[in-house]
C-alpha cells in the first residue's frame, strides 16, 4: 500500500532540531511520509507531488496581512514565511488538497480566507514560554519534559474534529501555549471548537476537501492523550484517494 506524502510547512524558527522531529513523529505514526518544505517559488509544483499538507506553528503573522495593527506582545515576524504560506495555503485549498493547520497554521487558514486575528487573547490562559523552551528541549533529549498548561475544550457535534477524536467528550482538555487567536472568521470558515472564554480553538472550511485548523499544539497533545493522534490519522485517511495508485485497466 502506498503511503501518502504529507508536506509540512513550519518555517525555520530558532527551535533547533525540534521542527525536524515534532511533525514527523505523529505523521509517520499515522502512516504518512512527511516532507518538510523550504520556501519555494513554485508552490503548485510541490503540491502536485503531495497528498496532503500540514501548516505548522511559529511566529505571529504580520498584522498588515489581515488589516490589524501592532501589539506589544507581537513576536518577530517572518515576511518570507508569511508570503510563502499564504500562497501555499491558497493554492492547496484551490486544488482541494486535505489540509491540517496547527496553531499559526490555523490562523493562516483564516487569514487566507479574509479573516482576522486577535493580536493577544489575554487573559485567556496562555503558555509559560520558559516552560515551552523546556518542552522543546525535552523532545530533543527524549525526556518527558514539564507538564503542559491546559484548558477545557468544547467541540461541535458532528464536526470533523469530533469524528477524528472518536466522539464527544465534555472533559476534553488541550494545551495552552498561544497568545493570538482567530477573531473574525473568513469566508467559508466556521468555528467547531471553543475554549471556556469563547475563543475559537478549531475551524473547518466549507468544501469537499478535508480541512481542519486547531489552535493548540497538536504535535505535543497526542503524547498526552492518544486520541489526538486521531487528528493526524484523519488527515492521512482523507488523502487515501489521492495517494492510492490508479486501478489497472
Amino acid at each position: 500500500m502506498t503511503r501518502p506524502v504529507i508536506l509540512v510547512s513550519a518555517g525555520f524558527p530558532a527551535c533547533g532540531d525540534y521542527m525536524g522531529i515534532t511533525y514527523a513523529e505523529p505523521l509517520e505514526a499515522a502512516g504518512a511520509v512527511p516532507l518538510h518544505l523550504p520556501f519555494l517559488n513554485d508552490v503548485r509544483a510541490a503540491l502536485a507531488l503531495a497528498d496532503g499538507l500540514v501548516l505548522g506553528f511559529g511566529s505571529d503573522i504580520e498584522p498588515a496581512r489581515y488589516g490589524g495593527s501592532g501589539h506589544e506582545k507581537l513576536t518577530a515576524v517572518s515576511v518570507r514565511r508569511d508570503a510563502f504560506e499564504l500562497e501555499l495555503a491558497a493554492a492547496a485549498l484551490d486544488v482541494g488538497l486535505p489540509v491540517l493547520g496547527i496553531c499559526r497554521g490555523m490562523q493562516v487558514l483564516n487569514v487566507v480566507r479574509g479573516g482576522t486575528l486577535h493580536a493577544d487573547v489575554a487573559p485567556h490562559p496562555g503558555g509559560d514560554w520558559d516552560r515551552w523552551t523546556l518542552v522543546r528541549e525535552a523532545v530533543l533529549s527524549g525526556d518527558d519534559g514539564p507538564a503542559h498548561p491546559t484548558h477545557p475544550l468544547r467541540v461541535a457535534r458532528g464536526s470533523r474534529l469530533e469524528e477524528a477524536l472518536g466522539g464527544p467528550d465534555p472533559e476534553l482538555r488541550v494545551n495552552s501555549w498561544h497568545h493570538q487567536a482567530v477573531d473574525r472568521l473568513g469566508d467559508g470558515v466556521r468555528a467547531v471548537a471553543w475554549a471556556g472564554d469563547g475563543i475559537a480553538e478549531a475551524i473547518e472550511l466549507d468544501g469537499d476537501a478535508w480541512t481542519l485548523g486547531v489552535q493548540w499544539e497538536l504535535q505535543e497533545a497526542w503524547k498526552d492523550d492518544a486520541r489526538f493522534l486521531g487528528v493526524f490519522s484523519a488527515l492521512v485517511s482523507a488523502t487515501a484517494c489521492r495517494a492510492a495508485p490508479p486501478a489497472a485497466a
